[in-house]
């Protein structure tokens, strides 16, 4: 028995670091004007407050001002994919790798967003070629891992759930993740001691009723040996 993992686009999900996510500053960057630059940072505030669709807005303000700015597309996609508005984050992610093709911030947020459609192939390309620019981005192993599971393709995704949980031991769905993991190697005191990670960070979490009934099952099993 393992549990799906589902994207959690409310305000309680966890938000990596953002040195986490790969981010770094190109070039393009470094030439903006200060009139958009503003309008960035009061985007930047506003998606930190969880004021999406004002940060959207300054966003936009940002490119209106200076159309070559690869980091307020990124934020931009950012503000969509919190939104599950998947089309306009795809779009505006990929106009930031267009402007700046050295973001792994960009190439890794595009494929969470291609893991939330579903569309592994080209998630699976877009993270690879995130951790290719940045091998650290912890968000993006976390990405990959997921990526891997959805594909079937389990001992490809523990290296990368065990890389982002290095990093981000407080991701409570990484944990979900590798308690998943280990039950397919048949471990299943260490898929409790995940799950039971999971409900300490999280207790009232999206998955917190489903992984309550796994670990009372794993405990059941466990006894019965």
């Amino acid at each position: 028995m393992t549990l799906d993992l589902k994207p959690d686009s409310g305000p309680s999900t966890p938000v990596p670091p953002k040195s986490a996510e790969g981010k770094t500053v190109s070039v393009a960057d470094l030439s903006v004007p200060n009139n958009a630059r503003e309008e960035f940072e009061k985007g930047e505030k506003s998606l930190t407050d969880n004021k999406i669709d004002n940060s959207i807005f300054h966003f936009k303000k940002a490119i209106e001002l200076y159309a070559s700015f690869p980091q307020a597309y990124t934020m931009l996609g950012t503000a969509y994919l919190r939104q599950s508005n998947l089309r306009d984050a795809e779009s505006a992610l990929e106009k930031a790798i267009q402007l700046d093709p050295k973001s792994a911030e960009a190439n890794i947020k595009l494929g969470a967003t291609f893991n939330q459609m579903k569309n592994y192939p080209e998630a699976e390309k877009a993270l690879k070629q995130g951790l290719d620019l940045n091998p650290d981005a912890a968000a993006g192993h976390y990405e990959l891992a997921k990526t891997y599971w959805a594909m079937g393709r389990w001992q490809d995704a523990e290296p990368h759930a065990t890389r982002a949980l290095a990093t981000l031991p407080d991701l409570a769905p990484a944990h979900v993740l590798m308690g998943n993991i280990l039950l397919k190697k048949k471990d299943a005191p260490g898929a409790l001691h995940e799950f039971q990670e999971y409900l300490r960070l999280d207790p009232s979490g999206s998955m917190a009723p489903a992984v309550r009934d796994i670990i009372d099952k794993i405990q059941k099993a466990l006894a019965i040996k």
